[in-house]
């Protein structure tokens, strides 16, 4: 992973598009940073930009100001405390796509960010039947970054359209949708929501968060299991079932998140049944030690799983 941000094609709504072709690619990937970690996190500081590209302070100062020419409604300074924060009017001098930029959150902010970028050989993804909107991974990641709550509207299969505060601290992958992983200040627990469930979000300034909300008092999050998968008992030739997961000795060893364990195994069909019962064809690995599970929440989407015989 580089530090370096790899910028995509400028947003085409925006008057500074031209402007932006003829910046030198050194000094584009910079303004794209800028822009980057604005819409983000909310701010944008001069030392992050010195310590990313290497730079000078002298340098940096250039930057923003470049940046604030380009595109004035989208920043302003506080003096206080020394740091240039996104713009009510903002918009984006460069168009995202929401699957590459959850990906490049993930592994750090703007690091090796490459946008739209062409891959450099023939390579086929899956379709993403679901994708959050960007400007709810935002709000999103602001309040992650600043430590403050989130009101959201969010549209539950349970409860339909409702209003929460949520103090969310990270963003989780199933594998097939996002969540963000938060306390929920209406059921006073720890819980994940669909990030596109979430029709408007909203990062409450002025919210002072409790210590029993904080990532620290997360209990599922902080504890890790570690899940012990073989080949499936009915699979007939095992050793391809060992190939496909490089196991050892018939066995992959994992090490997870208590609260992501239901994900990973209902994504990868791992029956979690006591006597590997579940004998449809989609199933080829078995949980051996299935006791691992006992206490870990959100098993109700484990395949087999059963709390009472665990």
């Amino acid at each position: 992973m580089t530090n370096k941000v790899l910028t995509q094609k400028p947003h085409a709504k925006t008057n500074s598009s031209a402007q932006l072709a003829k910046l030198p690619q050194a000094t584009r990937d910079r303004i794209a940073h800028i822009d980057f970690t604005l819409l983000f996190k909310g701010e944008a500081i001069r030392a992050d930009v010195v310590n990313r590209f290497s730079i000078t302070a002298a340098q940096a100062t250039k930057d923003f100001t470049l940046y604030r020419e380009l595109a004035p409604h989208n920043i302003e300074y506080d003096p206080k405390l020394k740091v240039h924060k996104r713009g009510k009017a903002f918009t984006p001098l460069f168009d995202y796509d929401v699957v590459r930029t959850l990906a490049t959150i993930s592994q750090g902010y703007g690091d090796g960010f490459t946008g739209k970028v062409k891959p450099p050989l023939a390579c086929e993804a899956p379709y993403h039947l679901n994708k959050p909107r960007l400007s709810i991974v935002a709000k999103v990641t602001e309040a992650i970054h600043k430590g403050k709550a989130l009101s959201i509207t969010y549209v539950s299969l349970s409860s339909g359209e409702t209003t929460r505060e949520i103090v969310p601290h990270t963003l989780v992958d199933n594998g097939s949708r996002w969540h963000v992983r938060c306390y929920d200040r209406k059921r006073a627990e720890f819980r994940d929501f669909v990030l596109t469930r979430i029709k408007s979000a909203e990062v409450l300034e002025n919210s002072t968060l409790h210590e029993t909300e904080l990532e620290t008092q997360d209990r599922q999050w902080n504890r890790f299991v570690e899940l012990q998968i073989v080949p499936h008992p009915r699979v007939k030739h095992k050793e391809a079932i060992e190939l496909d997961y490089g196991m050892v000795n018939s066995v992959m060893k994992i090490e997870i998140r208590a609260a992501t364990a239901g994900y990973l195994l209902r994504l990868w069909n791992v029956d979690c049944s006591k006597d590997a019962s579940l004998h449809t064809p989609e199933f080829h690995l078995w949980l051996k030690n299935y006791q691992t599970l006992y206490g870990v929440g959100n098993l109700a989407i484990a395949p087999g799983f059963d709390s009472v015989t665990a």
